[in-house]
């Protein structure tokens, strides 16, 4: 990865009572902003006003599913899935890099512990 990758800051929800809202509580994401969601195997976008990229994990970190531009008011889901990281919609498609950055972002975060708990 190029050393002028731009980080990914990972917002963590990683009990019911945070997952419950997910980016509703946030509004919208900053182009390099996301929320994972830990434990969580799908995701739904009803009353965002946004589409979402949603990148699913598994406990290692390895990506069951990515979902571009997942629409408002739809449901995505992995099998295997552990985690949910949820973007702003085409940064995927931007960052083809985007499972590195993602992978950045949760080790930043310490999300890697948590989710093989």
């Amino acid at each position: 990865m190029a050393a002028t990758t731009t980080a990914l800051r990972l917002r963590v929800a990683d009990s019911f009572r945070l997952r419950l809202p997910g980016v509703h509580a946030i509004g919208t994401l900053a182009p390099d902003e996301g929320l994972v969601l830990v434990p969580c195997r799908a995701v739904h976008t009803f009353f965002l006003r946004q589409a979402l990229d949603v990148v699913f994990l598994d406990a290692r970190g390895g990506e069951c599913r990515c979902v571009h531009s997942l629409p408002p008011y739809r449901v995505a889901g992995a099998a295997g899935a552990r985690m949910v990281v949820e973007l702003s919609a085409g940064y995927c498609r931007r960052h083809p890099d985007y499972l590195d950055r993602v992978h950045i972002g949760l080790r930043t975060a310490g999300i890697y512990a948590m989710a093989s708990g």
